[in-house]
């Protein structure tokens, strides 16, 4: 009977803290602002986004539980390794139910991207033949626009945004098309004040999630959830958690040094 009595306390033990500390491997990739790597600590919008809704949902998290992998290599895990998580990921039709979902966490914003000054108008894709376009070489944004029409002789294909973006700014090239947020962020750390430029045509917007591998627990995806709709609501002020989050990464620093 003592014994029966033991595994039942251990039982219970272990159950409880299976939701309250579950071994979970959370992974992201390297796609600044929303999840990249800063002196070997992940940061990033989407990353103190997840990190906060596990701590309100009971789960702490180290620094170092949050690693960077390889997006193939994430994808590959998640559906195939019970207790990973994987962020930020759009949530396809494809992929709606190969995981457990929470979210949004971010919307993203595939676009073309010029500056104001220069008012320029695109109402299709046929307008785009008279202006040079800044590409990533390979990337999403460059497939969507060759997949619409755009040859690639059209295009200045370099193999990373910032050269692309430098362009942009000194008029050498008329249009970028990228991941606006992302356009954003870099912008900022170039010294660019992104709020010279606009977004003048939209290819693709997309909602970013936190998936989790199917047969996570469903009390735990519940309270993740909820821990994200809380953080939304707005405060005092009329800003919520989440939109000083956000602000710290894509809006431009007043002289005081706040974010407008």
């Amino acid at each position: 009977m003592k014994k029966i009595i033991y595994l039942l306390i251990i039982f219970t033990f272990f159950s409880g803290w299976s939701f309250a500390q579950p071994s979970l491997l959370v992974m992201t990739e390297d796609l600044p602002p929303f999840n990249f790597s800063d002196h070997g600590e992940v940061v990033g919008i989407s990353t103190e986004i997840v990190r906060h809704i596990f701590k309100q949902a009971g789960v702490s998290m180290d620094p170092e539980d949050i690693q960077l992998y390889p997006w193939t290599r994430a994808y590959h895990k998640i559906q195939n390794s019970p207790g990973t998580a994987l962020f930020s990921m759009a949530r396809t039709e494809k992929r709606e139910n190969l995981f457990c979902w929470v979210g949004p966490l971010l919307d993203v914003t595939i676009g073309i991207i010029a500056k104001k000054n220069d008012h320029i108008t695109i109402n299709s894709i046929a307008d785009l033949e008279r202006y040079r376009i800044g590409s990533v070489r390979d990337g999403a944004p460059e497939q969507l626009l060759i997949k619409r029409g755009v040859p690639q002789k059209s295009l200045e294909r370099l193999a990373f945004p910032e050269p692309n973006i430098k362009k942009l700014q000194a008029g050498r090239i008329d249009l970028f098309v990228f991941n606006v947020q992302t356009t954003r962020y870099l912008m900022l750390r170039l010294g660019i004040n992104p709020d010279e430029y606009e977004t003048v045509f939209v290819l693709k917007n997309l909602e970013l999630y936190l998936a989790l591998h199917r047969q996570t627990d469903h009390q735990l995806v519940q309270s993740l959830q909820k821990s994200l709709d809380k953080m939304k609501i707005p405060d005092a002020d009329g800003l919520s958690l989440f939109d000083r989050i956000v602000g710290k990464y894509l809006f431009v620093p007043d002289k005081n040094g706040d974010r407008i």
